[in-house]
Parts: structure tokens; sequence; C-alpha cells
């Protein structure tokens, strides 16, 4: 029996809506995590592909510089927010997996990781 219908005064009509409205809210999330694990995925391809370009680049060169900060930044960043996201073993192992590749590459262009 639901939670809802522990109170006597609710009528069943109100206990139904709220429990659709309680299982959609779940649904919601779970396609809020799996886009969430996808846009990690993709904002670190991108990363990995703005630091290949930085390694192409000129030294010195403002499209080198401006490659590399970015994808440094998309580093740090999903660093930061994949240690609060819920994935799943195989999205943390694909986050984990893209992370370290690009760490490698900003590691070959000169960035200092503590």
């Amino acid at each position: 029996m639901s939670h809802f219908a522990s109170k006597p005064y609710m009528p069943k009509e109100e206990i139904d809506n709220t429990e659709q409205a309680v299982a959609r809210a779940g649904q919601t999330l779970d396609r809020i995590e799996k886009t969430g694990a996808e846009f990690l995925i993709t904002d670190l391809g991108l990363a990995i592909t703005l630091a290949r370009i930085a390694a192409e680049a000129a030294d010195d060169s403002h499209r080198k510089i401006r490659n590399q900060a970015n994808a440094r930044h998309a580093y740090d960043d999903v660093l930061r927010i994949s240690g609060h996201a819920s994935l799943t073993d195989d999205e943390r192992q694909a986050v984990n997996d893209r992370l370290g590749e690009l760490r490698s590459a900003l590691e070959k262009l000169g960035e200092v990781f503590a």
C-alpha cells in the first residue's frame, strides 16, 4: 500500500494522481540522468578534439592557447561534475576512459595536474 494512502482523508483519486505524478517524476529523472551521462561523454569527445587541434597549432599561437584552455576547462568541469553524477558502472567507465585520454593529451601540451 502506498505511503500516500496513510492519510485517511485523502480521496482515492487524489492518491492515484499523486502516485502517477511520483512515477512520472522518477521517469523524468531517469531520462535526465541518462542525458547527463551522454552530455559528459560528448563534452569529453569535443575536448579531446580541441586538444588535438591545439597540438597541431603553432606554438604560442592564439589557436593553440584558446583550444588548450578550452580543453582543460572541459576536463576540470567534467571531473568535478562526474563525481556527483548518477552514472551506471558502464557510463562511469566510459567517462573515466575519456577523462584519461583527455588528460594524456593535455599533459602532452604541457598541462600540469595536481
